[in-house]
């Protein structure tokens, strides 16, 4: 299976510094869980606020590690500060599947 995150931006930040990266996919695999959990329960129950602050958050993580659904956190966090009445149960899918399938994967690979 190919990989769905890019540790090309760590590695250039860190110089290629394993102890560095392996804090990076650390804290990645401990906190995007518990924000995701957030993140969802603001879906739920249609809090724009909690979404913006939790797509906000997560932001830098996901484009950290390339992700692809780096566009529909974006997508979610506009959402979250805006009066828009776009069903963004679909962004958040998939960035629950993306994230979901990354911690996984670095699980097994670190």
């Amino acid at each position: 299976m190919s990989k769905l995150y890019n540790l090309s931006t760590i590695k250039e930040l860190s110089e290629d510094d394993p102890e560095f990266i392996k804090a990076m996919v650390d804290t990645f695999i401990e906190e995007i869980p518990q924000d995701l959990e957030q993140l969802a329960l603001g879906v739920v129950e249609d809090d724009r606020e909690m979404v913006h602050e939790y797509a906000h958050k997560m932001k830098p993580t996901v484009e950290m590690f390339g992700l692809s659904c780096h566009y529909d956190v974006l997508v979610m966090e506009a959402w979250g500060k805006s009066d828009d009445q776009m069903d963004i149960n679909e962004h958040f899918m998939r960035v629950q599947e993306d994230l979901q399938k990354t911690v996984t994967q670095l699980k097994e690979d670190f």
